[in-house]
């Protein structure tokens, strides 16, 4: 083996940490190896069941023990992977042949699953070609020998370096009584030290005059690490894939679609595709807009396993698709008016029923404003217009001609032989569906990843939903589709085709945001993981719900800021399109209108905009908060809350009763 020259003292010494320095695991945690053993083990029946059930927690639980019993008993910094062992066989009684097979299986897992860093091996094979001494330096429990045979399987350069590891010296770069054995080893006149613990690789060697370079190894994000105590091998694997695409990446946008844009994506379209292959579907039909991401994930699937599945972008939309037929007048009514309500104005209705101003005065008596009807209004024009015979055959016919476009156009794009069309979409009631299935007479089936609970089965029009929750509001997820085309308004013919009527919409905001880099984050998750990830794995999904969690519930700044500075606006307003969650300000806050996402805004916004903000989330209005009287008959509830303190009076007026 290759030794330091200690002749040359004149240079400097260039040390490297191993460990998310030099490689990486695979998994988000060192956990995962052993997540990835004990599913392993969970097929080997010839051992201990509760060691093989339960091996990940029973390893991180012995090696803490043993590591605290040798600091009290021998004083050691340090453990060895023969110790740790040692005891798992004691515990367990375990053979020599046993123990050795586990100890072998982590080697094996380990060498298996970890990557390299490219950037620091680079810069430590110029200084190897420079000339200049390098050691490489670990906390670990891992013997030098072991450590040389997992890193000359990642490159051989690490062959002839030195390794120093402290279960061998049982001294730790954390106490930094390790650097101080090296140092009076090898006496360097000069010392630079790279690695990713910015206490042991930083701090520690800082203090014993060795110059640090702290490496900026990516470390989790607050929903990766609400996710990884699942403690499952799924989670690990994922929250892994993403992590390790951030060593190289440069974008805060790009890592946001690679951590949690894709994951949660890619999981929704594995689900479509595996219930497709089920049901014997040959073509899925992504509806514009909220598909055309979905539709990149699918191809990508598709394409790593060979699927005999097809996929479609197809242009549609509530305003396309909802259209008055004989089939469809009622439910066409019905819907416009029971959605909307914050914004349902005679402007709102003309809109919708696609009428102008005279026809809306002419079976309405009512003028043309943006003005918001109330509960009341609106009920009442509901009555007359949804019996009014005259109206609805005048509805039909105005929207003869769209409707024969929509035919055209979905006659030319789907394809007809299958006996259940397939279509892809992200959240809503299914009401379009309805009305789709009603102008095809077809039976359909619409793949959301949620809905409301609005939602209708129909025989003609099924819906199969990903995530039927209502712990969490789903509106959000929309977010994540974004698409720089606007809405589906309708259809024309051009040269004896029929081509979708787009909104106009300035696409350069969300291009501004950063878009493209996004969308490179969410298909390189995609391909990482699909390479990896059978049809027949385990599909737990766990880390949605700690993911939609820590979203809802306590979303960190630099998430909001970039999940909050989409460009968004409702359907339809869309030019006038900006951030979908500002931050802001008392001011602001009190005079801004429309209060979407304000759990997103919360930590972008100042301290006091936020103590608003809290009172707005929990009380709705401020009235509310100032005073509000609750009765509730049937769970006998009685209380009044003022400036948020709550009084319960239920016993004080069930003994008066």
């Amino acid at each position: 083996m290759k030794t330091l020259n200690k002749q040359v003292t004149s240079k400097t010494l260039y040390s490297f940490d191993i460990f998310d320095t030099l490689i990486t695991r695979k998994f988000a945690t060192p956990k995962g190896i052993f997540f990835l053993m004990q599913d392993i083990l969970e097929n080997n029946k010839d051992l201990n069941p509760y060691l093989y059930s339960n091996f990940a927690k029973i390893r991180v639980g012995t090696e803490d023990f043993v590591r605290k019993m040798f600091a009290k008993q021998q004083n050691y910094q340090d453990i060895t992977f023969d110790e740790i062992y040692e005891t798992i066989k004691t515990n367990f009684n375990l053979s020599e042949k046993e123990t050795e097979y586990l100890k072998n299986l982590e080697i094996e897992c380990e060498i298996q699953n970890l990557i390299p860093i490219s950037e620091n091996i680079t810069k430590l094979k110029t200084l190897i070609e420079r000339g200049n001494n390098v050691v490489l330096i670990s906390d670990m429990y891992h013997s030098s020998a072991t450590l040389r045979r997992i890193l000359t399987n990642i490159d051989p350069i690490f062959s002839d370096i030195k390794i120093y590891v402290s279960s061998e010296l049982r001294s730790t770069k954390f106490r930094a009584s390790l650097y101080k054995k090296i140092k009076e080893e090898l006496k360097p006149k000069n010392w630079i030290h790279t690695g990713d613990n910015k206490n042991a690789d930083y701090n520690s060697a800082k203090s014993v005059g060795i110059k640090p370079h702290l490496y900026q190894y990516p470390t989790l994000k607050g929903y990766e690490k609400e996710a990884v105590e699942t403690d499952n091998l799924l989670t690990q694997t994922i929250v892994g894939i993403a992590k390790n695409l951030r060593i190289s990446s440069r974008s805060k946008v790009y890592d946001f679609g690679a951590s949690c844009a894709g994951p949660i994506l890619y999981h929704y379209v594995d689900w479509i595709i595996e219930s497709s292959l089920k049901s014997g579907i040959k073509n899925l039909y992504f509806i514009a807009r909220d598909g055309y991401i979905p539709k990149l994930i699918a191809d990508v699937i598709i394409k790593e396993h060979c699927l005999n599945i097809k996929t479609h972008y197809i242009y549609g939309s509530r305003k396309a698709w909802r259209v008055a037929t004989e089939r469809t007048i009622d439910s066409f009514i019905y819907n416009i008016f029971d959605e909307y309500f914050y914004k349902f104005s005679t402007k709102f209705l003309c809109e919708r029923f696609d009428i102008n101003k005279q026809e809306l005065e002419t079976y309405t008596n009512l003028e043309y404003n943006s003005k918001v009807l109330s509960s009341k209004e609106r009920r009442s024009l509901y009555n007359r217009l949804s019996n009014d015979k005259n109206f609805k055959a005048f509805l039909i016919n105005k929207h003869k001609q769209k409707v024969d476009l929509i035919k055209a156009y979905l006659k030319q794009e789907l394809d007809f032989s299958e006996e259940q069309l397939a279509f892809v979409d992200i959240n809503g009631s299914g009401r379009t569906s309805d009305m789709l299935a009603e102008l095809i007479q077809r039976p359909i089936q619409t793949f959301f990843f949620c809905t409301d609970t609005n939602l209708i089965q129909k025989p003609q029009s099924i819906k199969r939903v990903f995530l039927c929750s209502q712990k969490f509001k789903h509106f959000w997820f929309e977010l994540l589709c974004r698409t720089p085309d606007g809405q589906t308004l309708g259809y024309r013919e051009l040269n004896n085709k029929i081509e979708p009527v787009l909104e106009a919409v300035n696409p350069q905001k969300l291009l501004s945001w950063g878009y493209e880099k996004y969308i490179e984050g969410i298909l390189d998750f995609s391909k990482t993981f699909s390479k990896i990830h059978k049809n027949n794995e385990n599909k737990n999904i766990d880390f949605y719900y700690r993911y939609f969690a820590y979203i809802m519930n306590k979303i960190d700044k630099e998430t909001a800021d970039i999940l909050g500075s989409i460009p968004y606006c409702d359907t339809g307003n869309e030019i006038n399109a900006s951030e979908c969650a500002p931050a802001y300000n008392v001011l602001k806050f009190i005079f801004t209108r429309n209060k979407d996402f304000l759990f997103i805004s919360k930590p972008r916004s100042t301290i006091f905009a936020q103590v608003l903000i809290n009172i707005k989330m929990k009380y709705n209005t401020f009235r509310k908060f100032i005073i509000d009287v609750h009765i509730h008959r049937k769970k006998q509830e009685v209380y009044i809350c003022i400036l948020g303190l709550r009084i319960d009076l239920s016993k004080i007026l069930s003994r008066l009763i």
